[in-house]
């Protein structure tokens, strides 16, 4: 099975058992970039979700081969939350946990993308993903921030979105060193 295939197939059994527990999810990171249409090579699955720990989501997650790992940082961690799966034959899995109501803002923007044939998800809007990307702010998150904006079009709640996580002014630097 190729990274590709493996990394769909545990995307979709994930998604899965999300939806079977109305779990609000969408993909971030590297696999939502290339969703949105950057060339984009990752090493693993990153997404937000409107969960907590509960033994019958870990008991469904090991049924489906995850073993699940909480981590909790302190309240104003940048990821107070955070779920780590891991799967034998998959890619490593963060699940960004909701603790926030800008975060379960973004949820609910989110947009359901066609990935490959048969797998359509929720990803998260353009603009949240741009934004995640600046308060990430790793020479990496830049780089796919300046790629994003060299490829999208308008994008009129940028600036909103960008002031109210605080990284306006990174978002400018990033549009004045791309000429954009």
């Amino acid at each position: 099975m190729t990274q590709r295939a493996r990394f769909e197939d545990t995307l979709a059994t994930l998604a899965a058992i999300f939806q079977e527990r109305a779990v609000p999810h969408a993909l971030m990171g590297g696999l939502a970039v290339a969703a949105w249409g950057a060339p984009r090579a990752t090493e693993d699955i990153d997404l937000l979700a409107d969960l907590s720990p509960s033994q019958e989501l870990d008991a469904a997650l090991r049924a489906r081969d995850f073993e699940p790992e909480w981590r909790r940082g302190a309240p104003d961690d940048p990821i107070p939350l955070l779920l780590r799966l891991r799967s034998p034959s998959g890619p490593e899995i963060d699940v960004v946990c909701t603790t926030r109501a800008w975060e379960r803002e973004m949820l609910s923007r989110s947009i359901r993308l066609r990935l490959s044939e048969g797998l359509e998800i929720p990803v998260v809007a353009l603009e949240d993903l741009i934004v995640l990307k600046l308060m990430a702010g790793g020479p990496g998150d830049m780089a796919d921030v300046a790629d994003l904006l060299e490829r999208a079009g308008p994008l009129p709640e940028l600036e909103k979105r960008a002031t109210a996580r605080g990284v306006l002014e990174l978002l400018r630097q990033v549009r004045a060193s791309t000429g954009g």
